[in-house]
């Protein structure tokens, strides 16, 4: 397997954290975990399924709670772009909360003729960067942004996940209810499952974990049990089998 990140236009790096185009030579079964951002994944070549179902050419992923087993079957290239947080809002007219947990074929949300023809015809994966990117500039058509809604996801991330969701509302002046619905339609779920995803990133990228024990009240967790139960919901694995085989990427 190769992977090759790009680093978006200029244009684009407001809304766009990077593109990244995934290789796979042999069939490669990948346990890919929910992110924090939507994903839009661009079929380059071969196919990709997951339970035993191929999927769509073009589409876009939401965040999710629990992960997925994605099949890249041999001689498979696929394009994804990585949204910033509330990032996605600028292209598409929906809220973000109706992709949570959700994977929405890109052709149900616009029309992609001309980009699928595109593609097929691209020379290299800079070719197909630069049309990926013509698509994108084109269809920006929300470049308002929600200030108090990212100062929110910034204090979650530099907290690790572990903070009280209604003394941030508070912190920011806003009732919990309507920081709630602002925050749903921008970036995509609640505040609190942000925060256990932000959590949950946090916990797997540390390095060298032997004692479970302490990683679950480094975390915030009172009780090992309570920690294995939402460690297995956001990895599908308990936490000694999965630092035993992380994931791919």
């Amino acid at each position: 397997m190769k992977i090759h990140n790009y680093i978006p236009s200029l244009a684009l790096q407001p809304y766009i954290d990077g593109f990244r185009i995934i290789e796979s030579e042999e069939l490669i079964v990948n346990r890919v975990l929910p992110g924090i951002v939507p994903v839009l994944a661009l079929r380059l070549k071969g196919r990709i399924s997951s339970e035993n179902e191929s999927l769509p050419g073009f589409l876009v992923s939401g965040l999710r709670k629990t992960p997925r087993l994605i099949q890249y079957h041999a001689g498979t290239a696929n394009l994804l772009i990585l949204f910033k947080e509330g990032g996605i809002n600028a292209f598409f007219d929906i809220p973000a909360h109706e992709f949570f947990n959700e994977s929405i074929p890109l052709h149900n949300l616009v029309d992609i003729t001309c980009l699928e023809d595109q593609l097929g015809e691209a020379q290299d994966y800079h070719q197909c960067i630069a049309i990926a990117e013509d698509f994108l500039t084109a269809r920006i058509k929300n470049t308002a942004t929600d200030p108090l809604i990212l100062t929110a996801t910034k204090a979650i991330k530099q907290q690790q996940g572990q903070l009280s969701i209604t003394q941030l509302a508070s912190s920011l002046y806003i009732s919990q209810d309507a920081f709630e619905k602002r925050f749903r339609k921008v970036i995509g779920s609640s505040p609190k499952q942000f925060a256990t995803l932000v959590r949950m990133q946090a916990i797997i990228k540390k390095p060298g974990i032997t004692d479970l024990t302490h990683l679950a009240l480094e975390a915030g967790y009172f009780d090992q049990a309570h920690f294995n139960k939402a460690f297995k919901q956001y990895t599908g694995l308990t936490p000694s089998s999965f630092f035993k085989a992380p994931p791919q990427w």
